[in-house]
């Protein structure tokens, strides 16, 4: 388990495959003097980690829904401290009043939380409030994200996770679309090296520089569509 986002890597040291977000275990099966190897059981990636970002395991209750979860000193808004939790983050949380929780380091928007055990809510709804992050190599947080990252966050939260990898959400993920099938929300579309989602008839959410909306004729710069899916 890590405490903070860990990028898992190919090789110690190297290219991120994934991430590993706070409070996410991850099964390691090998040591050495830096890294431990391994997967992470929540989005199958396998690969090395930082030995130094991994800490004793514990028992989340509750997952980050808002982008960014910001921690404060108190249940109140007035003492806000520079550490917060990205979306998809897990944590252990007890009431503290009706609008607050109470978490390590402090006590973060009730708002902002969601029990664990249950799926929440609308994909593309998540999706939307992730408007804005940056692309990182590798990202599946509400800090940054890569294309496949955002399908995954969006869908993981809303309850249908899909595997990680643009290949794999291609092929496996929902059930296919034929050419002339009428797209709709939640839809996802897929291109040679790259992956978008739909907002509405007319408009698709997806990671650029940012996650951003834009028309479906603005992803003619992918190239063809190769692939159409309906998440379950």
């Amino acid at each position: 388990m890590v405490g903070v986002v860990t990028a898992i890597t190919d090789v110690p040291e190297g290219v991120t495959r994934s991430q590993i977000l706070p409070g996410e275990p991850f099964d390691v099966l090998e040591f050495t003097s830096t890294h431990g190897w391994g997967r992470s059981p929540i989005d199958g990636t396998v690969g090395f980690v930082s030995r130094s970002s991994l800490i004793e395991e514990y028992a989340p209750t509750h997952i980050v829904l808002a982008r960014q979860a910001v921690v404060h000193a108190d249940p109140s808004t007035t003492r806000p401290l520079p550490l917060s939790l990205p979306m998809g983050s897990r944590v252990v949380a007890a009431s503290a009043n009706d609008e607050w929780r109470e978490v390590d380091g402090g006590y973060v928007a009730a708002s902002a939380l969601h029990p664990l055990s249950d799926g929440a809510g609308d994909a593309v709804d998540h999706a939307l409030r992730l408007r804005d992050v940056p692309f990182a190599t590798g990202g599946r947080s509400g800090s940054g994200l890569d294309p496949a990252g955002l399908i995954f966050l969006a869908w993981s939260l809303a309850g249908s996770p899909p595997p990680r990898f643009l290949d794999l959400q291609a092929s496996h993920f929902g059930t296919p679309l034929a050419e002339g099938d009428t797209l709709k929300r939640g839809d996802v579309i897929f291109f040679a090296d790259h992956v978008a989602m739909l907002v509405d008839g007319d408009t698709a959410i997806h990671v650029d520089d940012v996650v951003r909306c834009v028309s479906l004729a603005a992803l003619d710069r992918f190239g063809p569509i190769r692939a159409r899916r309906r998440p379950a």
